[in-house]
């Protein structure tokens, strides 16, 4: 029996600090949620789920970006949808005002509107606006939506110019052709208007260099009626013919693709016409609102083609999100089950620590009592 070192006490106070330090990790779990509140509580749970956090909060941006797509996908389509209605109402002007019964003063009134079609046409397209971005100025091309919580990972968002100046010159890069009953000294070439041309030859071509004009020269139309009977008149859709409506200009053209196809072989086409727009000693003429209806046919095919890809991107991206989100969500349960409190399991440590303190205690009482008896021999 000592006196100089209490070991049984030791024992006792060591076991009761493990317990209290056990203790206080199980109050710390409960309290924060997390089973890992610092590296030393698991260095390889602690870099797995910090990898997990990152990957989730990244993928949470992405589908918020994605969604923000859809907004200004929606706002692109939209303001087409309201050009798209404009040239549906030119285009019942064209026809209209092709009408033989109309009079010269009739078709100027039917021409005074359709340029204020054509002028809010452009208005749509110059103030067309997402966050300050322009979409419909040409200048939205190639637009990455990030989609993904690693670089390079986008969706490209391409919109093309969708003023009447550009639409005008996607017309005429296609090379469209009109019926007319007859001809016009503006589309006829003075120097072989009299010539008419062999069967089989085709009744619409671009003229040869340096010719002035850009339709064929007057003809009986071969492919549509049996001579004599039933006179034509084909045209190749010119600049020209449309300046009466709106003025055009080459140079502002901003697809080059479709700039390159409108060659200075093609004089009318390449020159524009703009000075001659609202030329007062141009009186509309059916052949005028022939044009603007080929015109009008090309337009809408183009600004439905540009809708079609704007639906088609925006449910690519409604898809995106639903993905985007399934990931966070499946990315989050993994995360959790390294990272996350376990309730249940944690108030059982809890609760046997908190017995084992109290035994600790009560034992280390009971330890720095013993000695007492050493005291007795000493008496």
């Amino acid at each position: 029996m000592v006196v100089k070192h209490n070991i049984t006490a030791m024992n006792s106070n060591r076991m009761f600090n493990l317990t209290n330090k056990s203790q206080a990790k199980s109050t710390e779990k409960l309290s924060s949620g997390y089973k890992i509140n610092r590296a030393a509580d698991d260095a390889a749970g602690l870099s797995i789920s910090e990898k997990m956090r990152r990957q989730i909060r990244g993928l949470t941006q992405a589908s918020s970006n994605a969604a923000d797509g859809i907004s200004c996908v929606q706002t692109a389509e939209g303001a087409l949808n309201e050009v798209q209605d404009m040239l549906q109402r030119m285009n019942e002007l064209a026809v209209k005002g092709a009408n033989g019964t109309l009079t010269t003063d009739d078709r100027s009134y039917i021409t005074m509107e359709v340029r204020q079609l054509m002028s809010e046409i452009d208005r749509v397209q110059s103030t067309t606006t997402f966050n300050e971005q322009n979409l419909l100025d040409g200048t939205f091309k190639n637009i990455g939506l990030q989609v993904g919580a690693e670089s390079g990972q986008h969706i490209a968002i391409t919109i093309g110019n969708m003023s009447a100046n550009d639409l005008i010159a996607s017309a005429l890069a296609k090379g469209i052709c009109y019926q007319t009953v007859d001809g016009s000294p503006l589309c006829e070439d003075e120097d072989d208007k009299k010539t008419q041309p062999k069967p089989g030859v085709p009744t619409c071509q671009a003229p040869e260099p340096g010719k002035t004009t850009h339709a064929q020269i007057k003809y009986v139309d071969w492919s549509t009626a049996q001579p004599p009977e039933a006179p034509g008149h084909s045209h190749l859709l010119s600049a020209r013919d449309l300046t009466i409506f709106h003025g055009f200009s080459y140079n502002a053209i901003t697809d080059e693709a479709v700039k390159s196809r409108l060659t200075t072989d093609r004089i009318n086409n390449s020159q524009g016409g703009t000075e001659e727009a609202l030329a007062v000693d141009r009186a509309p003429d059916a052949r005028h609102f022939q044009a603007l209806n080929a015109f009008a046919k090309s337009a809408i095919q183009d600004v439905s083609e540009t809708r079609s890809n704007l639906g088609a991107i925006q449910n690519r991206l409604e898809h995106t999100i639903s993905n985007l989100d399934n990931i966070v969500e499946n990315t989050t349960s993994a995360e959790s089950a390294i990272r996350d409190t376990d309730i249940a399991t944690e108030m059982v440590k809890y609760a046997n620590n908190n017995i084992l303190a109290q035994a600790g205690q009560s034992m280390l009482s009971q330890a720095n009592q013993s000695n007492q008896s050493a005291l007795a021999l000493l008496q």
